[in-house]
């Protein structure tokens, strides 16, 4: 017990020396420095350490379960020192990311009821804009001007509208007030984690997974993206369809997608047991549906043009993905070969992962879960081949799969993202010294060839019921 409590607190105080070293360091990310004279390989080199204690921690979580201590002392100490992790970082600069310029912005628009669909920011402070929403933006100071992408309007759906809309309430164009929102998202989600490794007979030590993974904790924290009031949401939805709740399922899924749009392949699987009863099943679907053409209404009204952000996103946007370049190669030979004038390679490549994602969410979904294991098992198989397809692949969208991982036997594939992702951060480097190709030709690959090969590898050497009943693998059970 001691030798095990030991270990915790080593392991917990080298990872909060880090954090706060990444807290301490993070003035250099400012708006005072230029890119090339930010630390950016050094913050890469302490993230990918970070990955590495997080690692060591999750042998740690083994042995600790084998000795029989996951409780008590251990759960606390673990989960005390995960809290710890965050509070360094609440006053950090978020480093090389912006994204929150614009949900600061975005809030301040719905807050004050205009439509954050209808005009870019580009276009808040021209004479094209109504004098309120000019006004506003002076009011904002430095945020318009510091939004990534300033010519295409905002591609947030109405539900996170809203959370950046109580942000601006709490305080106007603040990251704390926004900071501050997150935070209490991700002690949701650790608190629904600890619910649902409950509900399915799993060690509660396990939530380990998510509470001291690098990348929750800089992308939630730091970077304050937000997934963090995506997930709760994603995670009730599937507490309530693991209770029976499922009506009440579908109307949560409808919400999360209204955070963002992915958690509608989630719809079939919660759905799944209403089909045994038609009129109930009907409600369910009537439900999502009512909900969608209610997030749907102010982007419409806004205007469907190329200056619409979903438009950009889902025609264009590709980035650090390994597999989206070579499909989209196949595609155009695929397209030169049959003689085909259109659809241009992208389009080929994104209805091509669209389907096959589709495919899984439908399929998993093809016979009733036999347990609330079950249930997030398959939920887990689509947010996984979602990660692992997307044209588009941040760090902060491997939370969306981060967060199923304490459900199950440690999946080696997604775990080693946290060694390799941070390296999607020196993209920013090589950007800076106008060698970005070594980034798209090479380092892309030394963040995803050693995922898909260790994915590919247990689930060769374990097979694909072994994410729910450990066989095949040295976990200890639950």
């Amino acid at each position: 017990m001691v030798r095990v409590l030991l270990s915790w607190l080593g392991l917990g105080l080298v990872g909060l020396a880090l954090a706060q070293a990444l807290g301490d360091q993070s003035h250099w990310f400012g708006y005072d420095f230029r890119v090339v004279e930010m630390p950016v390989l050094t913050f890469v080199t302490g993230a990918m350490v970070a990955g590495g204690v997080f690692c060591v921690a999750v042998l740690v979580v083994r042995r600790s379960l084998e000795a029989g201590v996951g409780g008590g002392p251990v759960l606390v100490l673990m989960l005390g020192f995960g809290l710890a992790f965050r509070l360094a970082l609440l006053a950090s600069q978020p480093v090389l990311e912006d994204d929150y310029q614009r949900y600061l912005w975005d809030g301040a628009m719905t807050a004050h009821g205009f439509n954050p669909y209808a005009i870019s920011p580009k276009y808040v402070r021209s004479v094209k804009a109504p004098p309120k929403v000019v006004a506003l933006g002076e009011r904002a100071g430095e945020v318009v001007p510091r939004i990534n992408h300033p010519e295409l309007k905002t591609v947030y759906p109405p539900v996170a509208q809203f959370a950046f809309a109580i942000a601006h309430q709490i305080r106007p164009f603040s990251l704390g007030a926004w900071r501050a929102l997150c935070f209490v998202g991700d002690l949701a989600t650790l608190g629904l984690i600890l619910v649902l490794l409950r509900e399915i007979g799993r060690p509660l030590l396990w939530s380990m997974l998510y509470w001291w993974n690098p990348i929750v904790i800089k992308e939630l924290t730091n970077s304050v993206h937000m997934e963090a009031v995506l997930m709760p949401l994603v995670l009730l939805a599937l507490w309530l369809a693991a209770r029976r709740r499922n009506l009440l399922a579908c109307t949560i899924v409808g919400l999360a997608a209204g955070v963002k749009i992915w958690p509608a392949l989630l719809l079939p699987l919660v759905a799944r047991r209403l089909a045994v009863e038609p009129a109930r099943l009907a409600l369910g679907v009537g439900i999502f549906a009512a909900l969608s053409i209610l997030w749907l209404v102010p982007v419409l009204l806004g205007g469907i043009d190329p200056t619409s952000g979903f438009v950009a996103y889902v025609s264009r946007w590709k980035t650090n993905s390994a597999l989206f370049p070579l499909l989209e190669g196949a595609a155009g030979a695929l397209r030169a070969d049959l003689g085909w004038p259109w659809p241009e390679p992208a389009v080929i490549a994104r209805l091509a992962i669209a389907g096959v994602v589709g495919a899984v969410a439908i399929g998993v979904a093809l016979t009733v879960p036999r347990s609330s294991s079950d249930l997030l098992r398959r939920a887990a198989l689509v947010v996984g081949a979602l990660v692992l397809a997307s044209p588009a692949q941040f760090p902060w969208y491997t939370i969306w799969i981060i967060a199923f991982l304490p459900f199950f036997p440690p999946i080696t594939g997604f775990l080693v993202l946290t060694l390799t992702m941070p390296l999607y951060y020196s993209a920013f480097h090589f950007m800076a010294v106008d060698e970005l190709a070594t980034f798209t030709r090479h380092v892309v690959w030394w963040i995803w060839l050693p995922v898909w090969s260790l994915l590919l590898m247990q689930f060769a050497l374990t097979g694909y019921r072994s994410l729910s009943t450990g066989r095949g693998s040295a976990t200890v059970a639950s």
